[in-house]
């Protein structure tokens, strides 16, 4: 039987908690969705834990069998997965919502992943009208939309010619940690040829477009407008390559305008490029805010770096590592995720007009890395299911997309109105700033 949304992996941590947030949506009436899972006896219990009646379906696949995801995918509109890591494991599900035009998000902070399956079905995708959605969670929708939000918020304030120059994100957070996490990054040391991985982190690795060279490895940056400093990021890599693609399509979005939409008049071309465009000098990096002293930066820096050189080079480390974190299906409890939260700012300066910055900010109530993703990702599915007039026009190609040029305001939107999650943004002139600090 056809359904609108399909959970694959959802016997999983994160799983749970997409399955929960989606079966107690407010707008459950409106779609339909379904479980993807090896076990039935597993869905049946699962099901039980939750309270979930059988309006949900379980749908019988192993995301190893491509004839078993192909049928489950032929069903279905929009396929959550989250059967990670997904260089191993992800692979055929993308290849069967490519080949039937279906769309598809998942949690992939892995950038070699979304090299691979660029490489294999872009293409494709823009042939038959598939929508895939790769890092739906917070990898990397905070990174994707806080620059979205910026680049709209300069371009609404100076017009649409504005356009960035430096764009740095500092992420204020409190969250824990799954085993599956952990598996995905165990996986991407012992599984993924080293030279893919570092092919995957290089500048503009799956971008359509070359811009200008990301800001060098610092120790320790000042967050503008403040006194307090940034340190290394470890999530800057994955998030980075998705900002850097939806300036690539957005820039071909808006190069080939007039062939890909029939747009000619310019008028109609300037509303087109309004949320576009980063322009030519725009690039971006991330970091942990860690409060206002640079040599605590420094040290955090150092020895973040540290630890991801013993665990990537040195089997007892990761042996150890192992030892002592959660394992496959464990994570925090509810309580502990209510706990959590997050900040998250960036500021994007206008290169074209400068001393002008944008300062857009996304704040939320709960665990960034679960409960706040459930919501992300679920909401993502939900937009592209339910959504489809108000998704943006690089949405109409098809192709392997980013959040925002797949979602944009209809994802922030979304989250706006979850309760949890809540955005800002405002244009800033250096020097109005610069007295509002100094008194």
């Amino acid at each position: 039987m056809p359904v609108d949304i399909l959970v694959l992996g959802a016997t999983g941590f994160t799983g749970r908690l997409i399955t929960r947030y989606l079966y107690n949506h407010p707008q459950r009436n409106s779609f339909t969705f379904a479980i993807g899972i090896r076990s039935k006896a597993k869905g049946e219990e699962l099901k039980k834990s939750l309270g979930i009646d059988d309006s949900v379906s379980i749908v019988q696949v192993d995301v190893n069998s491509y004839e078993d995801v192909e049928a489950a995918v032929k069903d279905t509109k929009v396929v959550i997965n989250v059967v990670g890591p997904y260089w191993l494991w992800g692979t055929n599900v993308v290849r069967a919502c490519a080949e039937h035009g279906r769309r598809y998000v998942d949690l992939a902070g892995e950038a070699h992943f979304m090299k691979k399956i660029i490489d294999g079905y872009d293409f494709m995708c823009t042939k038959t009208g598939a929508i895939i959605v790769p890092a739906c969670g917070f990898d990397s929708v905070p990174a994707d939309l806080l620059v979205f939000l910026s680049n709209r918020t300069l371009k609404n304030a100076l017009g649409p010619d504005a356009q960035l120059g430096l764009s740095q994100t500092f992420y204020s957070l409190k969250g824990g940690i799954s085993g599956g996490t952990l598996a995905t990054m165990m996986s991407d040391i012992e599984n993924v040829p080293k030279f893919r991985l570092i092919e995957a982190q290089k500048d503009y690795a799956i971008s359509q477009a070359r811009g200008h060279p990301s800001p060098p490895s610092v120790a320790a940056v000042r967050i503008p407008f403040s006194s307090q400093y940034g340190a290394f990021w470890p999530m800057a890599i994955p998030n980075r390559s998705v900002v850097q693609r939806t300036y690539g399509i957005n820039a071909l979005t808006a190069s080939y305008a007039h062939l890909l939409f029939g747009i000619d008049h310019p008028k109609q071309k300037e509303a087109l490029l309004r949320p576009l465009v980063y322009g030519p000098q725009f690039r971006y990096a991330e970091y942990l805010a860690v409060g206002s002293s640079k040599l605590l930066a420094v040290l955090f820096s150092t020895l973040a770096k540290i630890w991801l050189f013993l665990i990537f080079n040195y089997a007892p480390a990761r042996w150890l590592m192992k030892m002592f974190m959660p394992k496959p299906g464990e994570g925090p409890s509810d309580e502990e995720m209510e706990k959590g939260w997050m900040t998250i700012t960036n500021y994007t300066e206008c290169s074209s007009s400068p001393g002008v910055w944008a300062r857009s900010v996304m704040r939320g109530q709960g665990d960034p890395g679960y409960l706040l993703t459930a919501s992300m990702i679920s909401e993502a599915a939900l937009g592209l299911a339910l959504d489809d007039a108000s998704l943006p026009l690089s949405a109409r190609l098809g192709g392997i997309l980013t959040p925002s040029t797949a979602l944009g305001s209809v994802l922030i939107s979304r989250l706006e109105a979850t309760g949890r999650i809540h955005f800002e943004s405002e244009h800033i002139r250096a020097e109005d700033a610069e007295s509002r600090k100094d008194r």
